[in-house]
């Protein structure tokens, strides 16, 4: 029984890992489309080539790992 509890706990986080990370890809790639000419200028300005990515990957991060907090809250209002 405790195996089986293992196994599903296991799979349902490989399950949120595979679309947060799927998340984060698409994210990544639709701001490399819609601003790129943010990094064009970053490294106009002297910056790295990391550097100029980073705000693409800080997005990326915070979209991945973002709770979506409507389903844990209720609403509450007044009667």
């Amino acid at each position: 029984m405790i195996n089986f509890l293992i196994v599903v706990v296991v799979a349902f986080l490989a399950w949120k890992g595979y679309f947060a990370v799927r998340r984060a890809i698409r994210t990544y790639k639709k701001d490399r489309e819609e601003h790129d000419s943010l990094r064009e200028y970053l490294v106009a300005n002297g910056a790295t080539k990391f550097q100029s990515l980073w705000p693409f990957y800080r997005h990326a991060l915070q979209r991945a790992f973002k709770i979506k907090m409507q389903f844990f809250s209720k609403k509450v209002g007044n009667s």
